[in-house]
């Protein structure tokens, strides 16, 4: 009898500690995803977006530390992207990555790219790509922002993605790439154009514009 009393009391424990363990970590799951549901409603809200941002790369044992400036146009699942004279374009179905000092673009389908290559993608993407964790509320440049972590469900060159949102507008703040490699990532959002005016043609590549650019396809 006492034999069983003893297992029966040690289950109950590890049970018990299991679940004050999991406890927290779920609530930090849902708070997380709820915010990000959040954000990817107000986003896909919006006819279009015009995203002015800044991009930085940083590892400090490579010492590598660059910046540049970019802007982003997005229609659902359609983007037009710049950054220091690269060139990042989706149909919703096929990408272009038009890199300049090579004078190459490589062609591929939407679907075989990893998430975070736009600002917003990781967050249209979260529920099917990642598993969100919410880390706390801090502040950025003088505002409050929600500070979210996802981690990818299938390996990726990133292991982890930070996201920071506005924690009154929902808006992003911006997000921080990490590679394995100890390099980081950072869109800085400088300014956001709501329902903004796109040009016709933006969302395709324009090979005509680009004289002896090389077509690398992939797809």
């Amino acid at each position: 009898m006492k034999k069983y009393f003893s297992f029966a009391f040690l289950t109950f424990f590890s049970l018990s500690f299991a679940f004050a363990q999991t406890q927290p970590d779920r609530a930090a799951e849902a708070k997380g995803e709820q915010l990000l549901k959040e954000a990817s409603q107000q986003i896909k809200s919006y006819r279009s977006l015009k995203i002015q941002f800044t991009y930085d790369m940083e590892n400090a044992q490579l010492n590598v530390k660059e910046s540049m400036n970019g802007e982003l146009l997005s229609q659902g699942d359609r983007y037009h992207m710049l950054v220091d004279g690269n060139l990042f374009i989706s149909d919703g179905v096929n990408t272009w990555s038009y890199l300049e000092e090579m004078n190459e673009v490589y062609v591929n389908l939407l679907e075989n790219s990893e998430g975070g290559l736009t600002p917003t993608s990781i967050i249209n993407e979260f529920e099917t790509q990642f598993r969100a964790r919410y880390i706390r509320q801090d502040t950025h440049k003088g505002k409050r922002v929600e500070i979210i972590d996802l981690v990818p469900i299938t390996p990726q060159a990133f292991y982890k993605y930070r996201v920071a949102l506005d924690a009154s507008s929902k808006m992003l703040v911006y997000t921080i790439a990490y590679d394995r490699e100890g390099g980081t990532y950072t869109y800085n959002i400088d300014r956001v154009e709501t329902n903004a005016s796109i040009p016709a043609g933006q969302f395709t590549f324009n090979a005509s514009r680009y004289p002896g650019v090389e077509v690398i396809d992939l797809r």
